[in-house]
């Protein structure tokens, strides 16, 4: 296949965490996807197909822990496959690819609506919410709960070491809402109801929902979902269930390791430095997952991510 540099670009930003965030990642992965049919010369209507899935395969596997873009990609090909079972001419095939790129992006805004919607009336109670790391759906979702009530509060960790909850922290704020953050360390003690603020629940999000109902989130997920489970607080994560990965299960999951100096530039020579991204939360500190089909237990997850959206599992 030929080289694109522009999408070489794209795969390199993502690699780099240019591009941060499950959604933003999507976008990017489809709108390489879309420069590859904008860009290429070739003419052979079987050669254009196969090499505009490869562009999509290997920009979503830039990062592991990405579902949603890969099974955007996913998403994609069955449709297309099922609609065009002979291929059709290459005027007909590169329009059609590129609706389905958009129709794919319109669900994933679909889906934060409807995790909003569905969710609102049976989380209004809560007034004291603690979360960790950066979540556009959390946030979107708290938002949504706070009603500029003066009595509604959000804790937010720091998220080190690249610090994504002071953009929590920052849009919390400027949509009037009384936050306070804290330091990583400070979480657990915090949640058991050690700190200035007594905490109700737990909103985090997810970057992967793991067969079984288990998910990887954010490094620090763990301890703060086992935190809550210790003071018998509710674990609530917000997120869509395109973000599984029906080929994930406990024993073979690969978590991201970062680079040393993301921690410390100038670390002395010598030193060993481990920075693992994510981390697994076992279903059993999970109350349940905030969905766009409403609350979803986590031994329901697999069941319902079949019935709702069985072309993730099609081959």
């Amino acid at each position: 296949m030929e080289v694109y540099t522009q999408i070489d670009k794209i795969y390199e930003d993502i690699q780099k965490l240019n591009i941060q965030g499950a959604t933003n990642v999507a976008i990017a992965v489809f709108e390489g996807m879309k420069l590859y049919l904008s860009l290429t010369k070739e003419t052979d209507k079987q050669k254009i197909h196969d090499e505009f899935f490869q562009v999509g395969d290997k920009l979503s596997k830039a990062r592991p822990n990405e579902p949603l873009a890969k099974n955007g990609v996913r998403f994609i090909k069955y449709f297309f496959d099922k609609e065009f079972p002979v291929l059709p001419e290459v005027s007909t095939m590169k329009p059609r690819l590129d609706e389905l790129c958009a129709q794919y992006l319109d669900m994933i805004s679909e889906t934060k609506k409807s995790i909003v919607d569905k969710s609102k009336d049976y989380l209004k109670n809560y007034d004291n919410i603690f979360t960790h790391c950066h979540s556009s759906t959390v946030e979107t979702l708290i938002k949504e709960l706070s009603h500029k009530d003066k009595e509604f509060e959000v804790v937010c960790t720091e998220t080190r070491p690249r610090m994504q909850g002071r953009i929590t922290a920052k849009n919390l704020v400027n949509a009037g809402i009384k936050t306070t953050m804290i330091t990583d360390s400070a979480a657990d003690s915090f949640i058991i109801g050690r700190g200035n603020v007594l905490v109700d629940t737990v909103f985090i999000g997810c970057d992967q929902i793991v067969k079984g109902g288990h998910v990887i989130n954010k490094i620090g997920s763990w301890s703060i979902a086992m935190s809550a489970h210790y003071a018998d607080k509710p674990v609530y994560i917000i997120t869509p269930l395109l973000k599984i990965d029906e080929s994930s299960y406990i024993g073979n999951i690969e978590i991201e390791v970062r680079e040393d100096s993301e921690i410390w530039p100038d670390a002395p020579k010598g030193l060993e430095i481990y920075n693992p991204a994510f981390e697994i939360v076992d279903n059993v500190l999970i109350t349940g997952f905030v969905t766009e089909f409403g609350i979803v237990k986590p031994s329901e997850v697999d069941a319902v991510v079949k019935e709702k959206y069985p072309w993730i599992f099609d081959r």
